[in-house]
């Protein structure tokens, strides 16, 4: 084992495990990320109101966020996901938990087989981070086609910076590892502990790290500039609410623990 392995996995005994709701069954993540989309939604109060909506959740998971956005009502939701075995356990929780006003369909977010104009309001929510790099550019554009004129797309995403923008919190308590330590180490380290995740989609805890894309609050706010969106809101959530440092560009950005955006077409 190499020293930066060695080093890591020290300072891992050191840091305390973050406690993390729904890590048993695929039902239990299902109904923590029900939770999860309640405390995210207020990020966005006083910019969208659901009521009589068409919602769009895009990359909706295992439907968790989706049946809470369906509860605040919307006249109807359709969460998408590209993968089946996410979509197949948001239907078995949808069929646990009945809603008249909810639909999910696998689809590819980049090509969506979706009309024009049609959606009032879209969620792009613990998404923004995990679309391929070069798909970036194509996925805002297909949001904004199916998007009807003055309708919002909401997200919220942690910026490569954040402390816990690597996703590995399961294996990895270090905060901001993913800045400490090459990619090689981080993927030894956690084939060393056997990592494994909440069993809720198709892709490994490695291959879960190596998608992320890696952007960052400058790169965000340029594409969505250059894809002439109306940049309604775009704010840093930062640890503890801490903005002294916001004159510092360096610290801030590593202080920032996710970015909330509101667009509009």
């Amino acid at each position: 084992m190499k020293l930066a392995e060695r080093i890591c996995l020290g300072l891992n005994h050191v840091f305390p495990k973050r406690k993390i709701e729904g890590r048993g069954s695929p039902a239990e993540y299902t109904q923590a990320q029900h939770q999860w989309a309640e405390r995210n939604f207020r990020l966005f109060n006083g910019h969208v109101d659901l009521t009589g909506k068409r919602v769009l959740d895009a990359g909706c998971g295992p439907g968790g966020k989706t049946l809470y956005y369906a509860s605040l009502g919307c006249s109807s939701i359709l969460g998408v996901d590209i993968d089946p075995v996410r979509i197949g356990h948001a239907r078995d929780y949808l069929a646990a938990h009945p809603a008249q006003n909810v639909s999910f369909q696998v689809g590819d977010l980049s090509r969506l087989d979706l009309p024009d104009d049609h959606f009032d309001v879209i969620f792009l929510n613990d998404v923004f981070e995990h679309v391929d790099r070069p798909l970036l550019q194509r996925v805002l554009t297909e949001l904004k086609r199916v998007l009807r004129p003055g309708g919002r797309i909401c997200m919220e995403f942690p910026p490569w910076t954040s402390f816990d923008a690597a996703h590995l919190y399961d294996h990895i308590h270090i905060p901001w590892c993913q800045l400490l330590f090459s990619d090689k180490t981080l993927i030894n380290v956690l084939k060393h502990l056997d990592a494994k995740g909440p069993d809720i989609g198709s892709s490994s805890v490695i291959e879960h790290y190596r998608e992320l894309n890696r952007i960052t609050i400058e790169e965000a706010r340029t594409l969505f500039d250059m894809l002439a969106f109306n940049v309604v809101e775009f704010r840093r959530e930062r640890i503890k609410g801490i903005a002294l440092f916001a004159f510092w560009s360096w610290l801030d950005t590593r202080l920032t623990r996710r970015v909330v955006a509101v667009l509009s077409k």
